[in-house]
């Protein structure tokens, strides 16, 4: 297993490295509708066309890997029509899990480059076959993927479970949990009013929306 952070600079929470651990692990297996191999092949892409690279072969569906390219480096670029396109191409459970793989990937080396420490390599994909499961209580909303519950940030990846239990298992350690975003009065070395204005900021600055 790969092994995260022993050359930080600075102190970083136990659960952070474990967390990242995880994510690899999660990585190099088959997910609902994309193997080990195809989602280690997303996550890099992706990386690459944060780091400029410019198109290189690739074994994913030509759609697919157009996604991660834009998801994982001009993400702001993504529209209702182009979405739409896409999953046309591709389904909605495929895309749903390419914005969740490409997405917690990024996360990870986000990270990495914040303290200075190189990206780390991507892990050995595991054999295995998707398992094709996605909630079929999924249903199209205002948002421009299937969600279950209706249009949500927390169930953006309802349509697949797996990928919206990776959200939930990355959001505490690196943000806050569900539970402790309803506490306003929050401390974990910044305060809750600190942790949002370093949260709006950053989203300008990505030109996130939602």
């Amino acid at each position: 297993m790969t092994q995260f952070l022993e050359e930080a600079p600075i102190r970083v929470r136990p659960e952070i490295p474990t967390l990242f651990a995880r994510e690899w692990s999660r990585l190099a297996a088959a997910g609902s509708y994309w193997s080990g191999r195809q989602r280690i092949e997303l996550a890099a892409t992706a990386r690459e066309a944060r780091a400029g690279a410019g198109e290189k072969n690739s074994s994913l569906p030509p759609a697919a890997a157009a996604a991660a390219s834009l998801l994982g480096a001009t993400p702001a670029r993504a529209n209702r029509s182009w979405v739409e396109s896409t999953i046309a191409d591709l389904g909605s459970g495929p895309y749903v899990e390419i914005v969740g793989v490409v997405s917690r990937a990024a996360a990870v080396d986000t990270f990495h480059r914040a303290i200075g420490l190189p990206l780390p390599r991507w892990p050995e994909p595991v054999a295995g076959d998707p398992t094709g499961i996605g909630d079929p209580a999924a249903r199209s909303c205002p948002a421009w993927v299937p969600m279950v519950g209706g249009a949500s940030i927390v169930g953006a990846l309802s349509a697949v479970p797996s990928e919206a239990e990776a959200q939930e298992d990355m959001h505490g350690p690196l943000y806050l949990t569900y539970e402790q975003m309803q506490d306003l009065e929050f401390v974990r070395g910044l305060s809750r009013r600190q942790m949002e204005l370093v949260a709006a900021r950053t989203s300008a600055i990505n030109e996130c929306f939602y």
